[in-house]
């Protein structure tokens, strides 16, 4: 029996939403991870709590500014039409969505008003399953939950991940995202703020990073999720909060500063208390230690790696990590171990294939960026992309695919998915030379 025929309408165009300036991939680059690149590069080594010997140099902060400069470029490029404008045939023969374009000009987002909401409650069945057996240890004996919160940290080493399970808990960045664009009206579905649903959601996060001290996880959760609200956020708010919004990059560092703090002082301030004069410098020196110290490991690696001697190849990922392991047992500190983001990359890509690599870089980050704004399925991964930006002086999220594959793998199977739509679904018009309407025209599922 066939279905009803329905309709799914989403407010206003979605190239006309309001979005403050540093949505945009190329002014993130130049607003606020340039000018993080500077003040890091000429802070003084001695501000560092790291043992570490100090390697960061001139050479170094040059390299970040070029990286940053050249993926900004390449974000305004992927940001504009030039891509729709070049492509734009290749795309008319072989998209899906384009198809169901083509029998009524630009019926918006079909494909997307089809994907239902019980996909979000999959994903939160696999997030809670992963969780469960990355928690495991606790589960058999809660008594080691006080140990990790009283500061013993070697606790939480002794419980293993499982490879392949517990990875499946980075399934948080896709399902926040979803979330996001379901209360933003985007997506179909009636979500609310306050439910059960957000708060096992985010209540798992909130837990994961103060047992593991895993404070990136529940970035990971939070940001998407506010990313993808953020349409429904400027709708909602007058001109004043949309010009205070604006600042809002100046206001991060200080929620970042206060959440580091709370969870660093449940995990070391005990052990740290009598060598600071507050909780809130203790916080501070931490913050910036852990920062700072993920350059001067990009620096090591660069140095290792004869980046600035001659012509170098992209390094292998298991030869990455035997001089990343190399180092922190002899140059580095164990304790602020990070892979550094733009260095990272430069090693990674080798500086033969370090601007072509930025260039694709940069386009797909401006890409996603476009795509987020026309309310379309490849956008999903701009909060992935927006994260990569937000942390790109600490983690290169496209290279650390552990982190990133999970949300990656499920984005890929619904846009694959997408594809499928011109089979089940019959778009039904009486004036197909008359422009497009306001409102996307009548749907009915086929083979139902």
């Amino acid at each position: 029996m066939r279905k009803q025929t329905k309709s799914y309408t989403v407010d206003g165009n979605p190239l006309s939403m309001w979005l403050p300036w540093w949505f945009r991939p190329s002014r993130l680059l130049l607003g606020a991870s340039l000018p993080a690149v500077l003040l890091f590069s000429l802070s003084p080594h001695s501000m560092s709590q790291s043992k570490a010997q100090a390697l960061y140099g001139t050479p170094d902060m040059i390299l970040g500014i070029f990286v940053v400069l050249v993926l900004a470029l390449a974000a305004m490029v992927g940001e504009s039409r030039i891509f729709p404008q070049l492509f734009g045939g290749f795309i008319d023969k072989h998209s899906s969505q384009a198809r169901l374009n083509s029998l009524q000009h630009t019926p918006p987002r079909i494909v997307e008003a089809l994907l239902s909401p019980k996909l979000d409650w999959i994903l939160m069945g696999v997030f809670v399953g992963a969780h469960i057996v990355f928690f495991r240890g606790f589960f058999m004996n809660p008594g080691l939950i006080a140990g990790v919160l009283g500061g013993n940290l070697e606790l939480k080493h002794s419980f293993k991940t499982i490879p392949g399970v517990t990875t499946w808990t980075q399934v948080a960045i896709v399902l926040g995202a979803l979330r996001g664009l379901r209360w933003s009206g985007i997506l179909p579905g009636k979500v609310k703020l306050i439910s059960v649903f957000h708060l096992v959601f985010f209540g798992t996060l909130f837990i994961r990073a103060v047992l593991w001290s895993e404070r990136l996880a529940l970035i990971e959760g939070v940001v998407p999720f506010f990313v993808c609200a953020m349409p429904r956020i400027g709708r909602s708010i007058r001109p004043t909060g949309k010009f205070l919004l604006q600042f809002f990059p100046l206001v991060v560092p200080i929620l970042l500063l206060l959440m580091f703090t709370s969870f660093e002082a449940l995990r070391s301030w005990q052990s740290n208390s009598a060598e600071h004069s507050n909780v809130f410098v203790f916080g501070w020196k931490r913050l910036f230690t852990y920062y700072y110290e993920a350059l001067n490991t990009g620096a090591a690696i660069i140095q290792v790696s004869g980046f600035y001697d001659s012509i170098t190849m992209p390094m292998g990922t298991k030869e990455y990590d035997q001089v990343f392991e190399g180092l922190y047992q002899g140059t580095l500190d164990e304790e602020f171990n990070n892979g550094s983001g733009i260095w990272h990359l430069a090693v990674l890509t080798g500086n033969l294939f370090l601007i072509p690599s930025l260039l694709v870089l940069g386009s797909f980050m401006g890409s996603t960026y476009r795509a987020f704004r026309e309310g379309r399925l490849f956008g999903l991964l701009y909060p992935i992309v927006f994260l990569e930006i937000v942390e790109i002086l600490r983690i290169h999220y496209w290279a650390g695919t552990n982190r990133v594959l999970p949300a990656t793998v499920v984005i890929l199977v619904i846009l694959a998915w997408s594809l499928t739509v011109k089979s089940r679904v019959r778009i039904k018009s009486t004036h197909r030379s008359e422009p497009a309407p306001a409102t996307p025209p009548n749907y009915e599922p086929i083979g139902n």
